[in-house]
């Protein structure tokens, strides 16, 4: 029994080292985004940051980028680049422009990558726009696991509903002025990951069920398509 066990770990082993196997691949090192810092195993490439009901005109995202492969005693440089196909953001209007180059440093097997998004015009009140990112090669670090070498940035100046709404039972059905109510008592937003929600869960909680008081208290509190929000909470 013992044996089939070990057996079963070795396979275990033998294929995730074969998920990390890349043609060509440069015992130098290569690097990957990592989009979600707190889950290697989340694949999404694409984050989305919202300007709606924030004062502020800029916002720095930042981006992990992992190396594969050993680290070593001296900095190394890797490319970070704008696919301009797959952009509709403008550099300058709605994004700081890109280094030439961005360094892994000495010993580290990570990275944050800041990304400067802009207020920029009128158009982020209509539409999401798109800053796709690329890793290319460079005398140093070469572009790593195929599946991660693209991320996306969404940005907005729309209200936008989170992607783990469904997940938040405490909070109803979704609604524009429901988030907008958020923002105006208690100056916060939803965090960008679900990890984070569940960080302050109670302190969430305890938010849900103020406005859903704040919606009784001042029915009838219409929501963007005229309709009344009825309150929601149960403790």
């Amino acid at each position: 029994m013992k044996k089939i066990f070990y057996l079963g770990i070795l396979l275990g082993l033998l294929s995730a080292c074969q998920e990390n196997k890349m043609d060509g691949f440069d015992s130098n090192g290569a690097v990957y985004f990592q989009t979600n810092p707190s889950d290697w195993n989340n694949l999404a490439d694409s984050v989305l940051y919202s300007f709606a009901g924030k004062d502020v005109t800029e916002k720095t995202l930042n981006l992990q980028v992992n190396l594969m492969g050993e680290a070593v005693g001296y900095d190394r440089k890797f490319r970070l680049v704008v696919d301009q196909e797959k952009t509709t953001a403008k550099a300058g209007v709605h994004y700081r422009t890109l280094e030439d180059f961005y360094i892994l440093p000495k010993d580290a097997y990570s990275v944050q990558i800041p990304v400067i998004l802009l207020r920029g015009d009128a158009l982020m009140e209509k539409e999401i726009l798109q800053l796709t990112l690329k890793l290319e090669a460079s005398d140093d670090l070469q572009p790593g696991l195929t599946q991660r070498i693209v991320t996306r940035i969404l940005v907005t100046d729309m209200y936008m509903k989170p992607a783990y709404w469904e997940r938040l039972w405490m909070w109803g059905d979704y609604s524009v002025k429901k988030h907008s109510l958020l923002l105006e008592l208690f100056e916060v937003d939803f965090p960008e990951t679900v990890d984070e929600y569940y960080d302050d869960y109670y302190l969430w909680s305890a938010r849900a069920n103020m406005i859903s008081q704040y919606v009784e208290e001042n029915y009838p509190v219409l929501d963007e398509n005229n309709q009344p929000i009825e309150p929601w909470f149960e403790s």
